[in-house]
């Protein structure tokens, strides 16, 4: 997606009573935000229920007259908050290995590529989950297409704190990882 905001040019009547449009921006944001929540750590049901909610939200958001600016990033913040509430403790975030996403990439793969892969994969999950937590999230939120300024909304931290976070963060992959 381009540009610095999602804006939602839907009349709030019509949101309420036209799916279309509501289905639309459910399409275009639900896998992003669900990519999000499991870097996060949420399991799959997690993840679904969060964006369900937050799609809720946006709803009732705007049917009470909230504002219709930026709803990308309004709709990260609230699955943001919501994951956080979901979790419990930093290792309960982390505890869980990313090993289904690699089985599933590696299909294909000879047994000496899969193990290559996989050590690859290890050796860069290692190295994300040892970035700082606002780092981790800056990068992650990056991933996702979200603009510095978006991220900032997210996370309520300045621009400049997140264009820092990212640069740092990718630099520490970097090493770790001896790209």
């Amino acid at each position: 997606m381009s540009g610095d905001s999602f804006p939602l040019d839907l009349s709030l009547p019509r949101f309420a009573t036209d799916s279309c449009e509501a289905t639309t921006l459910f399409l275009e944001l639900r896998k992003p935000l669900l990519r999000y929540l499991a870097g996060l750590g949420l399991s799959g049901d997690e993840a679904q229920d969060v964006v369900q909610d937050a799609f809720l939200s946006l709803h009732q958001h705007l049917a009470a007259g909230g504002s219709r600016a930026n709803i990308r990033s309004w709709l990260f913040r609230v699955a943001h908050n919501r994951a956080r509430n979901c979790q419990q403790s930093y290792a309960r975030r982390m505890g869980k290995p990313l090993d289904p996403v690699f089985d599933s990439m590696s299909r294909d793969a000879t047994p000496e590529q899969a193990v290559l892969a996989q050590e690859r994969f290890h050796r860069l999950d290692r190295a994300i989950r040892s970035l700082e937590c606002q780092e981790r999230e800056c990068l992650m939120l990056r991933a996702e297409g979200l603009r510095y300024r978006e991220i900032g909304e997210v996370l309520r931290i300045p621009t400049s704190t997140v264009a820092d976070m990212v640069d740092r963060a990718i630099k520490k992959l970097a090493e770790k990882c001896n790209v």
